[in-house]
């Protein structure tokens, strides 16, 4: 039996921020928590109480991450057992060795030219200054006590539609911000010259992944702790591509002046780093995406649009949105 199958058989809560969201949550069977990332108490008690926890709300908030270690470590010390836990990191702890400006991997020596979550001592070497890496020490802290199973999962840029009844009104990170910035500058830019590399994966097969993380994990047969990293891969594609799709579809919808894409953002990890990745650990538990790549990524920019533009029109369009890149 694997996960997937008595899975139905556990008790399963969620933190929402909205009442409105917990009413959701508990006609779907969902035990509803309300609170928030900065509720530490609850988040410790609620993770106390369970066996599993998956973090997937903001890689950046470390007193989170910090009390829900510190629950699931209480709850080891009472029932003499080990939770799990699954935490989202994001690829651009990946980006600190990349100059950040947009040039061409064969230009950007000093980054590394692949990223693959099978060599545990290249990613221990990570500098503590990287995007998101105190919030991963977090983590591996708690793997060192060995109180507690960590999983880390690093997604790429993720596009795509994602399932269920919350996925209409959800969007990533990386490409909304792009769209968002073309919109604000009324032109689609790109870094430096805008062949700078990234991963991508779809957001229904990185679900998948955390699936198929929990089954091994429940079976004891993942990767896990120091070791236990997991880079999510579909394809590479350069920035400037995706600018470029970003310049077409504002410009076929009349809000910029061009659709040719042009240099212009500010150099940095975000948009003009080379982070490229392979999916070692997750391939050999089974694990393959199926929604495709860089191909449907830029075909999906047209959905990324209609949430940006809705977002603008609600009047929450200069908010920051939690990242996971």
């Amino acid at each position: 039996m694997t996960s997937r199958e008595y899975v139905r058989d556990y008790t399963i809560a969620a933190l929402v921020r909205r009442e409105s969201d917990a009413e959701l949550m508990r006609e779907l069977g969902v035990e509803a928590v309300v609170g928030s990332l900065d509720d530490g108490d609850l988040l410790r008690r609620e993770s106390a109480r369970a066996s599993i926890v998956f973090n997937t709300a903001d890689c950046d908030h470390q007193p989170s991450a910090r009390a829900i270690v510190q629950g699931l470590s209480e709850r080891a010390a009472a029932t003499k057992t080990r939770p799990i836990l699954i935490h989202t990191s994001g690829a651009g702890v990946l980006s600190t060795n990349s100059k950040g400006t947009g040039v061409s991997l064969d230009k950007d020596p000093t980054a590394a030219l692949l990223w693959d979550d099978a060599d545990a001592a290249a990613h221990a070497a990570i500098p503590a200054y990287a995007p998101h890496r105190l919030v991963d020490l977090e983590v591996f802290a708690a793997a060192k006590s060995g109180l507690v199973k960590t999983y880390l999962v690093v997604p790429p840029t993720v596009f795509g539609r994602g399932l269920g009844p919350f996925a209409e009104n959800r969007m990533s990170i990386q490409l909304p911000r792009l769209i968002y910035q073309s919109l604000a500058h009324r032109r689609a830019l790109y870094v430096g010259e805008g062949k700078a590399q990234w991963t991508n994966v779809h957001v229904a097969d990185l679900a998948e992944l955390y699936l198929v993380i929990l089954d091994a994990a429940v079976r004891g047969i993942a990767p896990e702790g120091l070791e236990g990293l997991y880079y999510p891969t579909s394809e590479y594609f350069t920035w400037s591509d995706a600018s470029d799709r970003i310049g077409h579809v504002l410009y076929a919808k009349g809000l910029i002046d061009s659709p040719i894409a042009t240099t212009g953002l500010q150099a940095g990890w975000f948009w003009g780093s080379n982070v490229r990745t392979k999916c070692t650990n997750g391939e050999k538990l089974g694990w393959k995406p199926v929604h495709g790549g860089t191909k449907e990524m830029l075909a999906d920019i047209e959905w990324d649009t209609a949430l940006v533009l809705r977002l603008v029109a609600s009047g929450r369009g200069s908010r920051e949105s939690r990242s996971s890149a």
